[in-house]
């Protein structure tokens, strides 16, 4: 414990920062939808709202796997021993709700920037499957630069 926690987080933030952007997006995200606004009486919500029926139930969806993912970050920021399976398991779930968002917006018919925002997430969080498999790795083979 102590400052050696601090250091290996800030140490690891940095290669990880898309990580936790997109774990703050869902975060976001979720807040929006629960806000009393009626975001699914727009027609470019109507199969989030044949689907999940309440902006409450995919608010606190997003919410909570947001949070899920931050906890899932601190923890392995820091630990000495990182556990890149946690980063993989979490960007692949991201992957999902990011293509299912996008599958979302583009059964509604309805373009607009969504097309432009979502499909690059759903992008975003390959990537970061891919940076957290390339991490393991290296723990398990050593380096490779």
């Amino acid at each position: 414990m102590g400052p050696g926690i601090w250091i290996r987080i800030q140490h690891r933030f940095g290669p990880r920062m898309m990580e936790w952007f997109m774990a703050g997006h869902m975060i976001l995200f979720g807040c929006i939808l629960l806000l009393p606004t009626e975001t699914f009486n727009q027609p470019a919500w109507s199969s989030f709202r044949d689907l999940f029926h309440s902006e409450q139930r995919l608010g606190w969806i997003m919410f909570f796997v947001g949070v899920l993912r931050i906890v899932g970050l601190i923890i392995n920021g820091a630990r000495k021993k990182v556990t890149p399976q946690i980063r993989q398991i979490s960007a692949g779930v991201g992957c999902f709700i990011w293509a299912g968002i996008t599958y979302g917006f583009t059964s509604s018919d309805v373009v607009s920037t969504w097309l432009a925002i979502y499909p690059l997430f759903a992008v975003g969080e390959l990537v970061n499957i891919h940076r957290a498999a390339h991490d393991e790795g290296e723990i398990r083979n050593g380096t490779t630069r």
